[in-house]
């Protein structure tokens, strides 16, 4: 039986070859998985060769649909076809393709027949591309991914990806740490992973700092000392990064081109270095500012004083007010907000 938003593609007279049958042609979609097969250059060259590998992968599994609506792999090419839609809406900044994407992954979910994992599935994956979606809008909607993290873990109780929603959702409480609390002791209470346990365990470490003078002294590699108790009158941008990692990277970019915009006065930008291999931070370190000191022991994630802070995620962005006290542990979207009031207070 053709399932109803499938009824028009199935009308579509595709063009191309058709292969040996669904089994290889759903191989030939698994297969586009490992990417682009050329290497990028550069960040424009890559972006190009996304959006194009997007388009390929989308047409195949389209045509997939269309060719064999009643294959058994007819449920996961639909679950591909809205993440498709959800990257391309996302790369090209098109809420209307997001939209889409959620409308889809919505049918899925009420689709008759189908199998109670097959259900969590789908709602998992719309919960969680509605909750990227909110990004930038977080404390407008927070209520809602709150809601939908809590109704995903109600409707299917026992699956260990609830209390990973709830987690996320956590994330957006930074200003309200009552409310972040209750979600984290909700998570730990469902979940039985033990990497989860321990990223709560370090969310908990993080929120027992919130609103707290933060009372670290360190050696920079510059020879300098990074004392924060008396950087106090200033307000203070601390950026736990890796120069290995582009995500660091990237952002890093983006942070300095902003802070270039700033005023100067009373702020401050402190790094502190997640790497093992000090040649690579050194390489790295000369595209940020020289007033930016950066702190370096060469252990990573294993370091003291990532430990000690519960840093499990970079970059991470903490902000202190002009007494020292640790407002945001969560300032990678918001810096510019956090830096303004806190300048003004």
């Amino acid at each position: 039986m053709i399932r109803p938003f499938l009824a028009v593609l199935a009308m579509v007279v595709l063009p191309g070859p058709l292969l040996a049958g669904p089994t290889e042609e759903w191989k030939a979609i698994i297969a586009l998985d490992a990417g682009p097969k050329k290497k990028p250059t550069s960040r424009e060259e890559a972006n190009i060769l996304a959006r194009s590998h997007f388009v390929k992968q989308r047409k195949a599994v389209e045509t997939f649909l269309a060719r064999y609506p009643t294959s058994p792999q007819v449920f996961d090419a639909q679950l591909r076809l809205a993440a498709l839609l959800a990257a391309q809406g996302k790369m090209s900044n098109s809420p209307a393709q997001v939209d889409e994407a959620l409308r889809l992954l919505a049918t899925l979910e009420k689709t008759p027949g189908i199998s109670r994992e097959e259900r969590a599935n789908a709602a998992f994956q719309r919960v969680s591309l509605y909750m990227q979606s909110q990004i930038g809008y977080s404390n407008r909607m927070r209520d809602g991914i709150i809601g939908a993290a809590r109704t995903f873990t109600v409707t299917y109780p026992g699956d260990r990806r609830g209390p990973r929603l709830l987690v996320e959702a956590a994330t957006l409480c930074d200003d309200v740490p009552n409310q972040k609390r209750n979600l984290l002791e909700e998570a730990l209470r469902l979940t039985r992973e033990e990497a989860l346990k321990h990223r709560i365990a370090d969310d908990f470490k993080r929120l027992d700092r919130l609103g707290r003078p933060l009372e670290l002294k360190l050696s920079s590699i510059q020879a300098g000392p990074i004392d924060l108790p008396a950087l106090r009158g200033n307000v203070v941008v601390i950026i736990f990064w890796s120069a290995e990692s582009p995500h660091c990277l990237l952002w890093l970019r983006e942070f300095r081109h902003q802070w270039e915009k700033m005023p100067k006065q009373n702020l401050r930008v402190v790094t502190i270095s997640l790497d093992t291999d000090r040649k690579a931070l050194d390489q790295r370190l000369s595209n940020l500012p020289r007033s930016w000191p950066t702190y370096f022991d060469g252990k990573g994630w294993e370091s003291p004083v990532a430990r000690s802070l519960g840093i499990n995620a970079l970059p991470s962005v903490w902000i202190l007010d002009k007494k020292g006290i640790l407002r945001s542990f969560n300032g990678r979207e918001g810096y510019t907000n956090w830096i303004q009031q806190l300048g003004r207070e």
